[in-house]
């Protein structure tokens, strides 16, 4: 195979690689063959190989070549986002730090305003009906019919509203932790 034929095959072979890298490759053969001083029909495969051979050794450090510099740059550029956000982390420390805090303390003391609601209803609710049992003994004791009968009818109203609040209670503690593990679950 003579020059010209060898540089055809080997130019086809390199297509798909990238035009410059392709185009650096045929040149550099092409002064190679012209200092190797050889006869203008003499075979270049003898002492090259064939277009195939050079072709595929030449896709291979093409490909090294762009793989090196891809990994060059991923590692360049993820240094220098690291870099930056410490830089930015450090310098947003003076706002970001007391914002967090703040943000703590307003979800604390919402944790606990419900707690001592929830709190306060429970207590509400056992001294009512702790109230309503303690006013129906009391009413036995009580001189006269009408005031027996008025405290005995004060403590089971009492009992009985501390009861249907207790269940209410529950019922709307129950609701409203569903509401909120559900939409935990759906998040």
């Amino acid at each position: 195979m003579n020059k010209e034929a060898f540089l055809k095959e080997l130019n086809k072979r390199l297509r798909y690689i990238p035009e410059e890298d392709r185009l650096d490759a045929v040149e550099y053969y092409e002064g190679y063959i012209s200092d190797m001083g050889l006869a203008p029909g003499e075979d270049v495969t003898v002492k090259l190989g064939s277009p195939k051979e050079v072709s595929k050794d030449i896709i291979e450090q093409c490909t090294q070549k762009h793989i090196d510099n891809t990994e060059e740059q991923k590692t360049v550029k993820g240094r220098a986002l690291v870099i930056w956000l410490s830089i930015l982390g450090v310098l947003s420390l003076p706002v970001s730090l007391p914002l967090t805090i703040a943000v703590l303390v307003v979800v604390l003391s919402i944790i606990i305003t419900i707690v001592a609601v929830v709190f306060s209803l429970i207590v509400t609710v056992a001294a009512t009906g702790i109230g309503g049992v303690a006013a129906i003994f009391w009413g036995f004791t009580v001189p006269g019919l009408s005031q027996k009968l008025f405290t005995i009818g004060t403590g089971l109203a009492l009992t009985g509203g501390s009861v249907l609040l207790g269940l209410l209670i529950i019922a709307l503690c129950g609701k409203i932790g569903k509401r909120v593990f559900r939409k935990r679950e759906v998040q």
